[in-house]
């Protein structure tokens, strides 16, 4: 764990960080490192997620939860820029595993092509892997430097985003009726 900090402590100091800057700032820093634009795409997720990161030809978009405070939100998207800026390949299994449960009646090529994404999907694992901790650890110290805006909670959707959210969302409200239905299940020992 402290080679782990010391490492992202390393790459703060590398990004010349303001003493404080608002979610956009830091994903204008982000986007200079990782060289490809950075998108801020709130959203209702739906508790499914909290939030996710989609690559299109126009750059990374990080999608996060609408519905929740701004200083959890500002974790949130953290924690998925702390992905991009720990070079965290996505697993191309998990992307083509949440794409067949996503869109069931479409092949997964198809559904990517439709959304028009890469294999670099979405960022969603359990913190019981390495890569999830390091991204915890950037992502808080990252949370030192940001100071969330009220006017972030606001930003509309448009253009691509809304987009890219509106194939999102059927996605995710079917992994929702999953859900309540396996909760159900549960309930009445069926």
């Amino acid at each position: 764990m402290g080679q782990m900090r010391r490492r992202c402590k390393q790459l703060i100091k590398e990004l010349r960080l303001p003493a404080a800057t608002d979610l956009r700032g830091i994903c204008d820093i982000v986007a200079a490192r990782v060289q490809r634009p950075v998108h801020l795409a709130p959203m209702g997720l739906g508790g499914v997620v909290s939030g996710m990161t989609a690559t299109t030809d126009d750059g990374y978009w990080v999608f996060y939860e609408l519905k929740t405070s701004p200083w959890h939100q500002a974790h949130i998207v953290l924690h998925e820029l702390s992905h991009l800026l720990l070079g965290h390949a996505q697993d191309p299994a998990v992307t083509e595993d949440a794409l067949r449960l996503w869109t069931p009646s479409v092949d997964v090529a198809t559904a990517m092509r439709r959304m028009g994404l890469t294999m670099g999907f979405a960022r969603h694992h359990g913190y019981d892997n390495p890569a999830e901790r390091e991204t915890e650890v950037l992502g808080a110290l990252l949370m030192e430097h940001v100071v969330p805006s009220a006017a972030e909670r606001e930003l509309p959707l448009e253009g691509p985003a809304a987009e890219v959210a509106a194939a999102l969302g059927p996605a995710l409200q079917h992994i929702r009726r999953q859900r309540e239905a396996a909760a159900e299940e549960g309930e009445s020992g069926v």
